[in-house]
């Protein structure tokens, strides 16, 4: 599943009352969610995959900690043209490459 916005406020040590940086997290979320797709070259699902959609993937909980990597890192690095290599070695695992 997606990170929930109280999950990326503790990551990025946002006080769980504080509001203001919602929107800017759930865009870096989405972001990273679209890094990951493009990365491991599969489309991720939150709850289940589509029967028509053979090589898709539902976030799982490590795929999920990759997001909340990359999320963590633009919320400190606003100005970041990278990701860590944390990302990529989490989501290594689960990237299809097309014959």
């Amino acid at each position: 599943m997606v990170p929930t916005i109280d999950e990326l406020r503790n990551q990025c040590r946002i006080d769980s009352d504080d509001a203001t940086e919602d929107q800017m997290l759930t865009l870096y979320c989405l972001a990273a969610k679209g890094r990951a797709e493009n990365y491991i070259n599969r489309k991720l699902y939150d709850a289940a995959v589509p029967e028509n959609e053979s090589e898709g993937l539902v976030i799982s909980s490590d795929i999920k900690l990759a997001l909340m990597l990359a999320v963590g890192f633009w919320y400190e690095n606003r100005e970041a043209q990278s990701l860590p290599a944390g990302f990529f070695s989490i989501l290594q695992p689960y990237r299809f490459i097309p014959l």
